[in-house]
């Protein structure tokens, strides 16, 4: 009778258990930070809703977003004009419903859903809309699929190519530790992208539910999909790997024609349309031509020549829904490997974490195999001969990746795929040399030291590290710089000197010598006639392989350089009244009427903490503002019971009468993370806001 009761009472519990965590009602609970966490019992429920929870956040800026992806911005309201065009030349309208009809039934209807929640809360909540926006809806399928075209290809792969042959510089860190590194044995994992804080690039933090997963994470707005973040048995974060699949090639014309293999050959010429709203309210209709030769889209031509443009899913766009669904729902390593060998993401480093002690960092993307090395693809090729038009693609498995290192540790930070752990594992002479670079910048090279040089990581002593903001540049001039106190008189040079070697090479808001650091970094770049990105090659001795972190190091020519520190005092005393200003008085952070001191620095003098004021000039004080670095941060331990802080730098609205626009400023200021509430009881003891499916 005895063991009759103790079945009947186990039976009992776990049918509790299961009643407990079974979900039966489509809701969002809205958390004190405005994070929509999801519950629905259909991965369409799950689209619909995630829509709504965007838009509540960001409405008027998604639908100027689809506005210009979709091409129509410059007609509706008159602004966009030149995404509308670039858009249209590279002829993405063509690729939408092809794009559209090669999902699967299941992940049309998922993306029907996402459009349906968008359209859904715009026209109940029209009110909270901008009307020059609401002209776009409503929203199709088609908008979502442009969208992600926009985002994912055209910003981050074609535009710096398309513009001006150069490439965009993206940014983020990432560590993955397995349990031989951590004091508590536990794998954990650091996500921590840089983007610009604003427009496309914004991030927006939710957390999906359903009873087959539960995954909590961030996408970039306006895309269904989460793109980077955990489930309750795997994580994972990106970085912008250096992969090159958009080339420039330049063709020898004549008339129409254009050579290739000793003949010349017409292009194919179309024609497209941008319609553009005048001030006088009429409606102006620009037609324009585009020409293609075999080797891709022609951007620009002259007399004799015509330069066309190629880049990775160029004839053959894929969305992403399909790729970040199963990364999502992925619960071991294999099933994260097998989302990834899909390639549906045509760039980025994923880093890897799970819950059993794996660790993995995965060179991905679309990796064209093309005829000859990395340094012949990095300018302008000669398109004489189609031996040199790529058409096919490395596999998944073909490509740099490293499980579970003997060091215990893995990092990127947007370096090439080599150095991700040290001792190295990887062999750069085993992969073709086009598939990428072997080279280390300083804040890769900082991000490697940190996890060389400790042992045993706490979850806390990990978050400390992820606030380090030292840079290594500063750092590793630090003796050279002390040796040229010898080597001159001059007291204004050896006052500058002192504020940079009794500095600590930290960006924090009371540092001293940061400031000077930067204008002496500049100047120097400047009198070289060099970008502050290639500060490393004017330095003695170069880049090893052997020693990637203490390399490269020294001064060329002290003479040189002394007379340069003495023009960057002089420069640095026209803007500030002394050599040492505290950092955090002419650097800030603001969103409104919010305003506090900044911390981090700018990513090329080695900080791993980033914060920049990116192509932005100081204001009639001096100051400068922030609009670039970290976004979205998470700071992850992978046990039995998930530890999770992380922080959205600019809060998760962009509507600036939202109550969580900018609510997140001055944790970062303070170098603090906040909880993450993964679970349910967390998230209604700090719920600010219930809503239903069923009122959407």
């Amino acid at each position: 009778m005895k063991i009759i009761f103790l079945l009947l009472a186990l039976v009992s519990l776990i049918s509790c258990d299961q009643a407990e965590t079974t979900i039966t009602e489509n809701e969002i609970l809205w958390d004190t930070y405005g994070v929509p966490h999801i519950y629905a019992t259909s991965d369409n429920d799950l689209y619909y809703m995630s829509a709504w929870g965007q838009m509540k956040n960001h409405g008027n800026l998604i639908l100027k977003l689809y506005g210009e992806a979709r091409g129509t911005s410059a007609e509706l309201w008159g602004e966009g004009f030149e995404i509308n065009k670039a858009l249209g030349h590279l002829g993405l309208y063509e690729q939408l419903q092809p794009a559209y009809d090669n999902l699967t039934p299941k992940y049309q209807e998922m993306l029907q859903s996402f459009v349906a929640g968008i359209n859904s809360y715009a026209e109940k909540n029209s009110d909270e809309l901008d009307e020059k926006y609401k002209k776009v809806l409503p929203i199709t399928a088609n908008d979502i699929i442009a969208h992600n075209f926009r985002v994912v290809n055209y910003e981050f792969l074609i535009r710096g190519t398309f513009l001006s042959n150069q490439k965009i510089e993206g940014g983020s860190n990432s560590w993955a530790l397995s349990g031989s590194k951590t004091s508590t044995g536990n794998a954990m994992l650091v996500a921590n992208p840089h983007l610009w804080w604003s427009d496309l690039y914004l991030w927006h933090e939710q957390q999906f539910i359903t009873n087959e997963y539960n995954m909590y994470g961030a996408t970039l707005i306006g895309n269904p999909s989460i793109i980077l973040g955990f489930n309750d048995n795997i994580s994972w974060t990106h970085t912008v790997n250096t992969i090159d699949n958009t080339d420039l090639f330049e063709l020898k014309k004549e008339g129409n024609t254009y050579l290739l293999d000793d003949k010349y050959i017409p292009f194919e010429v179309h024609t497209y349309v941008i319609k553009e709203l005048q001030e006088d309210g009429s409606i102006e209709t620009n037609e324009f031509k585009r020409k293609i030769a075999k080797h891709g889209i022609v951007i620009k031509e002259t007399e004799n020549s015509a330069f066309a443009i190629r880049f990775a899913q160029m004839n053959n766009f894929t969305p992403l829904i399909e790729q970040y669904d199963l990364m999502s729902k992925a619960k071991n390593l294999d099933d994260m490997k097998n989302a990834l060998a899909l390639r549906q993401m045509p760039f980025l480093n994923t880093v890897y974490a799970d819950n059993v002690g794996n660790i993995m960092h995965h060179f991905g993307g679309l990796v064209p195999e093309k005829n000859g090395d990395w340094d012949k693809w990095q300018g302008v090729v000669s398109g004489d001969s189609s031996a040199d038009i790529w058409t096919e693609y490395y596999e998944s498995n073909e490509l740099p990746i490293v499980i579970n290192p003997p060091s215990g540790w893995l990092q990127n930070a947007n370096d090439p795929p080599y150095i991700n752990t040290i001792p190295t594992v990887l062999n750069p002479d085993d992969f073709a040399s086009h598939i990428a670079p072997n080279n280390m910048r300083f804040r890769p090279q900082r991000a490697a030291r940190i996890m060389h040089e400790e042992d045993s990581i706490s979850f806390n002593r990990l978050v400390e590290l992820k606030h380090d903001n030292k840079a290594e540049l500063a750092l590793r001039l630090h003796d050279d710089l002390l040796a040229l106190k010898n080597q001159t008189s001059d007291s204004l040079v050896l006052a500058a000197i002192d504020v940079m070697t009794k500095w600590d090479g930290s960006y924090d808001a009371n540092s001293m010598g940061a400031i000077f650091f930067m204008t002496f970094t500049n100047t120097w770049a400047s009198e070289k006639q060099t970008s502050p990105f290639q500060l490393s090659s004017l330095l003695k001795d170069a880049w090893q392989y052997s020693d990637p972190i203490n390399t490269p190091d020294g001064f060329v020519n002290n003479d040189e350089i002394i007379n340069i520190i003495k023009k960057s005092a002089e420069n640095h005393l026209a803007a500030y009244t002394k050599l040492e200003v505290p950092y955090g008085d002419y650097y800030k952070l603001k969103m409104g009427d919010l305003e506090y001191p900044g911390t981090g620095g700018p990513q090329h003098l080695g900080v791993f903490r980033i914060l920049y004021s990116l192509g932005s000039n100081p204001d009639e004080e001096g100051k400068f503002y922030g609009n670039f670095g970290d976004t979205f941060v998470l700071v992850l331990e992978m046990g039995e019971e998930i530890n999770a802080k992380g922080l959205l730098t600019y809060g998760n609205s962009s509507n600036p009468d939202n109550k969580h626009y900018g609510d997140q400023l001055e944790m970062f200021s303070k170098n603090e993370l906040r909880d993450i509430w993964f679970k349910r009881i967390d998230q209604e003891t700090n719920m600010e806001l219930k809503e239903n499916k069923n009122d959407m």
